[in-house]
């Protein structure tokens, strides 16, 4: 027999089975699937957003479009931060309102810090809270702006004036703030800051590169006036500099050299001199010299084909390749050193019962010569009367002995050229002084810092490899993320 078919009816008069066939029909269902697809690609953008902003504020990964890769860290900044001990902690404060800082100051600041979870940083509103710039002590002269880098008890302090660099002769500014946390990194967590004596009131000049360097390489710095200042040399004292004097020293002076060098005869102290090809006479100074092995010619070096720009003058000379002074260090650059204006060196004796001399950089020997200062012309072609090289253009000298079976040293350091002090970041002169500098001081570490950015142009630029990585978010990532989507939804409607 045929069962009737019941026919259920709401109470509203509608029927029961056509509503639930609308929640199964293929409208409804499919119609849902792309709605929740599209509210869950929604949902997974905007969270894929968050993790991304974050990890990039944390990290910095944002890409450096400035011209002069304002923002990119240094890779000797990295290698100092890298080869920070286990234990180190180290905080660095800006004492500024963190939203009205300059996003050129801010940015590399914060790239910095993100380097190791060994630093931390903070701001603090000296407006807010103007107790925080006397709450390191009164010793330290803090101003509004300034950053302040700290391990334990050690301070570094940097004011606005520091991390800005104006050249008068181009108008360009550079931005130190790298140089600086970096050099505050190494000056805070040093086990022993030297200290290195630039010496002023006969004329020198030309040294404020040098000296930033070295600063940044954590040392001490200071001017003196060997005639006006009275000076303790303690056991910090490494180094003194004398750059291009225009009048000669006193025997009172030359004698404080000679006791600063001599060191109480425990050694242990340095002198780097640098000439020019416009010296006058310094007869005190240079019978100093002479009594360890240097003298200087009245001559310019130049030459014919191993020269910046074809500029004779300009000499691009070569390392000897010796090993320096027992030290197991032989001096080499990435960039080859430039030599500007420089005189030839003569060395005295090789060796003797007190010092040993040695050169460290000579011109070519096929290619150089060198004219009498006095036959100076605008031609610089190789007259007959030139001298053939090679030249020494820069010279070292020690004094050493034994203390308790151990030897210590003192050196002097001779360059023909003031001038190559103004090359420090455009060559090898900086690297190659830096590598002097650190046998003198004894410190065994091969990072050097220098990491000053132009803001002269910071025009949009990419280059390839940052262009690459956008090729590959923008033709490969994107529509791979629309692809998948795609296929689910096709799979979806085709098989179900």
């Amino acid at each position: 027999m045929k069962k009737d078919t019941q026919i259920v009816v709401s109470a509203n008069g509608t029927d029961k089975n056509k509503k639930q066939s609308v929640f199964k029909s293929r409208g409804f269902k499919y119609g849902t699937l792309a709605t929740a697809l599209t509210a869950a690609v929604i949902v997974v953008v905007i969270a894929a957003n968050l993790v991304l902003s974050l990890l990039s504020s944390r990290y910095s990964w944002a890409l450096d479009f400035t011209s002069t890769n304002l923002y990119e860290i240094a890779d000797a900044t990295k290698q100092v931060v890298n080869s920070l001990d286990e234990d180190t902690e180290i905080s660095i404060t800006v004492m500024y309102e963190e939203t009205s800082f300059p996003s050129y100051i801010a940015e590399p600041l914060k790239r910095f810090c993100n380097l190791s979870d060994k630093i931390t940083y903070e701001y603090i509103d000296p407006e807010k809270n103007p107790a925080a710039l006397t709450a390191y002590g009164s010793e330290y002269s803090i101003e509004a702006g300034a950053v302040v880098v700290q391990c334990k008890d050690r301070i570094r302090v940097f004011n606005i004036s520091d991390y800005y660099s104006y050249d008068s002769e181009t108008g360009a500014t550079s931005i130190l703030i790298e140089e600086r946390l970096c050099a505050g990194i190494i000056y805070v967590t040093k086990d022993e800051i030297p200290t290195a004596y630039f010496l002023s009131g006969h004329g020198e000049e030309g040294y404020e590169a040098l000296m930033n360097m070295i600063a940044n390489n954590g040392a001490e710095v200071e001017e003196i006036n060997l005639m006006t200042d009275k000076v303790d040399f303690d056991s910090s004292s490494k180094i003194m500099v004398i750059c291009n004097p225009t009048r000669d020293y006193s025997h009172e002076e030359i004698r404080k050299i000679e006791d600063f060098l001599a060191n109480k005869n425990e050694l242990g102290r340095n002198l780097m001199y640098f000439s020019a090809t416009d010296a006058p006479q310094l007869p005190n100074l240079e019978a100093m010299l002479a009594e360890w092995g240097i003298a200087y010619n009245n001559d310019i070096v130049l030459e014919s084909e191993n020269a910046v720009q074809n500029v004779p003058s300009y000499v691009i000379p070569e390392f000897t390749g010796d090993e320096i002074m027992e030290t197991g260090v032989t001096v080499s650059t990435v960039t080859p050193p430039i030599l500007p204006e420089s005189r030839s060196i003569k060395l005295l004796f090789s060796e003797n019962s007190s010092y040993k001399t040695q050169a460290l950089i000579t011109s070519y020997a096929d290619t150089s010569y060198s004219r009498d200062i006095t036959n100076i012309s605008a031609e610089w072609d190789k007259q007959e009367t030139d001298r053939t090289g090679p030249f020494c253009m820069s010279a070292l000298s020690m004094n050493s002995k034994y203390i308790n079976n151990v030897r210590v040293q003192s050196y002097i350091f001779a360059s023909g050229s003031a001038d190559m002090l103004s090359l420090l970041t455009y060559s090898g002169n900086g690297e190659f002084l830096m590598q002097l500098y650190k046998i003198m001081v004894n410190e065994q570490d091969d990072t050097i810092v220098s990491a000053q950015k132009s803001t002269s142009s910071t025009a949009a630029t990419i280059s390839s490899v940052q262009m690459n990585v956008m090729a590959a978010v923008v033709l490969g990532v994107v529509p791979l993320i629309f692809l998948v989507v795609g296929l689910v939804v096709y799979i979806r409607r085709r098989f179900l």
